[in-house]
């Protein structure tokens, strides 16, 4: 015997803003605070597209599938 179900997935959450990164530094000079970050909507499109075209990458990989693209 075999059943089917359809099930209905959420797409990946879009985020708001891009973090900055930032280099190592010693533990004595501390914690400063937040970590700078960019609004979406203040890089261009070229930025963009490889964040994304990077993000895809990613999941592709963690996946352990080929991207057929």
């Amino acid at each position: 015997m075999s059943i089917k179900l359809d099930i209905e997935l959420e797409p990946f959450r879009t985020p708001n803003y891009v973090l900055v990164k930032q280099r190592p530094k010693p533990r004595q000079e501390g914690y400063n605070g937040d970590t700078p970050k960019y609004h979406i909507s203040e890089l261009d499109s070229e930025t963009l597209g490889a964040l994304c075209d990077e993000f895809r990458a990613a999941i592709f990989e963690k996946a352990g599938k080929l991207d057929d693209r």
